[in-house]
């Protein structure tokens, strides 16, 4: 999950229903919103984070009753007074307009560190979401829009995307059911925003004794909060997690923190996915699907639910055998530690040797240890020379905006300028360390969508990295495992999606593209990570940024890139089948059934008793229902993007320049298959992919 971070522009931020329909408008602001008084001696906030009691909620009222008066405008309209201008693209604007603002509110659910702005915040997206459907459910509206003449390809596919909006809210069907469809929505999105707030608000920790810590690094021990006991308490965040899982000697302490970990939302987040899944089925079931899969799927570039099937179940096949060859080899190892106290049971894998085993052998192996490998990645010296990466690459600069007014003081404001003519053409947010009451994962917020104003120019992108990096600790800076800064390089990857359109249409702008594609560019870039001409660039030892990542242990690092692929790739396989099988049938499901099953038949472990997985997997309820498959389905077209790319120069600005023009600026105005050949100038190809995987 970490690697495949989620990312749907605001959508994370919205409700489920938004990310189907607002979602492609997020982000076109109205006249922002006046901030309150600054008393800190910095700039004015480029976005609103600054709210007081009460104010969230009521700056939330207001927009929807901004939102609500225009679109009641459009809808009073006469047939000859409707036209491109005063329908489609006023309807744009509003929905637009309302999506910024709204959007930047519940946003803050995701980052604020007041507890009551983040509650309020909560509250917000809930309404959000239940004015979302209210939109794409107005019939006057959809008929306003159903006459109209495009002037222009632009117009033309603006026009079919928004009516496609309407049509999957249920605008072809009569009253009656279109009113149990927008019920049905409603109740859709309300249980989509309770379900995230909960994963956001999980404080959960675990309590481990000094014998539980063995194996640990003394600074990440040394770090720990105690309980009244003294207990040290480590705290489920992915950072914390992955420490515990791949260092700790005792599987008792691995298995209480993987536990916990699966566990956070609780049965109650069971219960509100399992109702949702229910209420999917309905809905499809009125707009004439057979399924919830057959509906998300129309919009897609895989088109149909057996499309998917056939893909995953191929690789299923073609996975199966790596993965139990990574597993067997696992065992063995896990043989050799036992010994000689092994006895029947000697060599059993469970879920939570997975992760320790493969760091240790790894280890071994490959004289691998990620706390050496740590020290030659400090944050700072990642940031910059992936700052540079990007920058000779796309032809584009960053600057720090060091007097820039933030939502919390490890939060960083950077300007993004265009080499060729210094034109400033987009912002970006860094938030990249974890505090109570944040977003657990990583991901790239869109907060303002660019798109053309209709007054001339063109609004500026403003995006948002949120991550939970290993902060500083114990004198030393935030030092980063390889894995974090393969994350970033995918991170960054989406931001650049975002901030670098030149799409005329904020709902057809930056990442707004087929869910399905959505992760490719990002997915591609993560292989810039194994370059030694970039890892030149994003090392240097904490001590001395001049000592670079030394070429045997890069040597050593590259040889063991393949290592445990077959375990990786089947888990992405196993959450992809685990979202199908979902929403591939009707009838209610019993989640920890379906998901232990599956993880029987296709990991071929034994599943972990106790854990309720499907409550803490934020996808299925943050716009990658029926779409998990998308993160393996995308990575065949993101490898095949990167055979165009000359690998001893991966900087190559006239490939990159290319990249940016035909993949990046474009957005949603055309299909992502013709983006795609577009930029490789053939037919895709999934050859490079399997390549990768060593899979005929």
């Amino acid at each position: 999950i970490k690697k495949a971070a989620a990312i749907c522009g605001a959508a994370l931020a919205l409700s489920m229903t938004l990310s189907m329909a607002l979602c492609r408008c997020a982000a076109r602001p109205a006249a922002p919103t006046t901030p309150p008084p600054i008393d800190d001696g910095k700039a004015a906030p480029l976005v609103r984070f600054r709210f007081g009691p009460g104010e969230v909620s009521k700056l939330c009222d207001q927009a929807i009753a901004k939102a609500d008066a225009r679109l009641n405008a459009i809808g009073k309209l006469g047939a000859g007074a409707r036209n491109i201008d005063s329908t489609l693209l006023d309807f744009e604007g509003a929905t637009s307009d309302f999506s910024e603002e709204g959007g930047l509110l519940s946003f803050m659910s995701n980052v604020s560190t007041d507890p009551a702005i983040s509650k309020e915040a909560a509250q917000c997206d809930e309404k959000i979401g239940q004015y979302g459907v209210q939109i794409f459910t107005r019939r006057d509206l959809y008929v306003a829009l159903a006459g109209l003449t495009p002037r222009s390809p632009n117009e033309a596919r603006l026009l079919y995307k928004t009516k496609l909006a309407f049509e999957q809210s249920g605008l072809k069907l009569d009253d009656a059911h279109l009113t149990e469809v927008k019920a049905l929505q409603k109740e859709l999105a309300l249980k989509s925003s309770r379900f995230a707030t909960n994963l956001n608000l999980d404080a959960t920790t675990v309590a481990l004794t000094a014998g539980e810590l063995d194996g640990l690094p003394a600074d990440y021990v040394a770090g720990l909060k105690k309980d009244a006991g003294g207990l040290s308490l480590v705290n489920t965040h992915e950072s914390d997690v992955d420490m515990v899982t791949k260092n700790a000697k005792q599987a008792g302490a691995r298995r209480k923190v993987l536990l916990a970990f699966g566990n956070r939302g609780g049965l109650e987040n069971v219960r509100l996915l399992e109702e949702a899944i229910v209420l999917r089925e309905k809905v499809a079931a009125h707009l004439g699907y057979p399924t919830w899969a057959d509906y998300r799927l129309e919009d897609r570039m895989a088109k149909t639910k057996a499309t998917v099937l056939e893909f995953l179940g191929g690789l299923r096949g073609k996975l199966a055998t790596r993965n139990r060859a990574d597993l067997e080899k696992l065992r063995r190892f896990k043989k050799t530690l036992e010994a000689p106290s092994g006895g029947a049971s000697a060599g059993a894998l469970n879920p939570w040797d997975v992760a320790y085993l493969s760091y240790q052998l790894k280890k071994r192996d490959y004289k691998l240890d990620n706390e050496k490998i740590r020290e030659y990645f400090p944050a700072d010296v990642v940031l910059a020379g992936l700052f540079e990466v990007y920058s000779k690459m796309l032809g584009v600069r960053f600057n720090e905006q060091k007097d820039a007014a933030v939502w919390a003081p490890d939060v960083t404001l950077y300007q993004i300028h265009d080499l060729a003519d210094g034109r400033l053409i987009g912002h970006f947010y860094a938030d990249l360390f974890p505090r109570p009451g944040k977003y657990s994962h990583a991901a790239a917020f869109t907060l303002a969508a660019g798109h053309a104003l209709p007054q001339g120019g063109y609004r500026l992108p403003v995006s948002a990295i949120v991550a939970n990096l290993t902060p500083p600790m114990n004198g030393k800076p935030s030092l980063l495992t390889h894995d974090d800064v393969s994350t970033l390089f995918h991170e960054f990857g989406h931001v650049m999606h975002q901030t670098l359109t030149k799409a005329p249409y904020a709902s057809l702008s930056g990442a707004s593209v087929a869910q399905d594609f959505v992760e490719a560019p990002s997915q591609m870039l993560e292989n810039w990570v194994w370059s030694p001409q970039v890892l030149a660039l994003l090392s240097g030892h904490y001590t001395d940024h001049r000592m670079k990542l030394p070429a045997d242990l890069l040597a050593r690092m590259i040889a063991a890139r393949d290592f445990n692929q077959g375990v990786f790739y089947t888990r992405q396989l196993l959450f992809g089948l685990f979202d199908m099988t979902l929403h591939a049938q009707a009838g209610p499901v019993d989640t920890t059934k379906v998901y232990d099953e599956l993880y029987r038949q296709i990991v071929g472990l034994t599943p972990f008793e106790g854990l309720h997985f499907a409550g803490s997997f934020g996808h299925l309820m943050g716009g990658y229902d029926a779409g998990y498959y998308g993160y393996l389905w995308s990575e065949v077209y993101a490898q095949d993007m990167f055979s165009k790319f000359p690998k001893r120069d991966l900087m190559n600005p006239e490939v990159g320049a290319l990249y940016r023009k035909k993949i990046l600026e474009p957005g949603g105005m055309a299909e992502a298959m013709v983006l795609l050949k577009d930029f490789l100038g053939r037919e895709p190809s999934s050859a490079p992919f399997f390549k990768k995987l060593h899979i005929q």
